[in-house]
């Protein structure tokens, strides 16, 4: 094994590190990052960002595995490990092909993940069984949605710092 790879491996794991000591510290209650109603989602840009920089498998890996890990905290059995999985291999995929590794690629990736994460979140648990489901959407769902946008917009920059460092998965072809 080359010292890429290994250098690779070993920043991929302390990434899952980080993200479960982030989803620890806000399932237990030490860091909610709640302001009124809107509640932040920090695994989501976390999750973003392995596809952004450790690539498409990595991403859908590391969503699986933080999704899994969510959803033992939360009501809804199974949708972060879904939603998170198919968000971690979209923002891989979509910076691979589409986009530079910048900040407005950052934030576009973050912000429509942040929308359909949320979106579709409403659509499934709350838009055909609640009984008010506007209320939920206006209330609860859109300001989490923007509130986690913008908290993945502010932690790209000190992940760029450590993560921009780490050599790229290069496949064989």
């Amino acid at each position: 094994m080359t010292s890429a790879k290994l250098r690779y491996f070993i920043s991929f794991f302390i990434y899952i590190l980080i993200g479960a000591l982030i989803i620890l510290l806000q399932s237990t209650g030490f860091m909610t990052l709640q302001i009124s109603t809107a509640s932040a989602v920090l695994i989501l840009p976390l999750t973003v960002y392995a596809g952004f920089y450790f690539g498409e498998y990595a991403g859908a890996v590391y969503g699986l595995m933080m999704g899994a890990l969510t959803d033992v905290y939360s009501s809804t059995l199974f949708y972060n490990a879904t939603a998170l999985t198919v968000v971690g291999f979209a923002a891989g995929l979509i910076i691979a092909r589409l986009f530079n590794r910048n900040l407005a690629a950052a934030a576009v990736i973050s912000s429509g993940a942040s929308v359909v994460y949320f979106f579709i979140k409403w659509l499934v648990l709350y838009a055909f069984s609640d009984p008010v489901p506007m209320f939920i959407l206006v209330r609860f769902t859109l300001p989490s949605l923007v509130y986690t946008a913008l908290l993945g917009i502010i932690i790209y920059f000190p992940l760029d710092l450590f993560l921009k460092k780490i050599p790229k998965r290069v496949t064989k072809q």
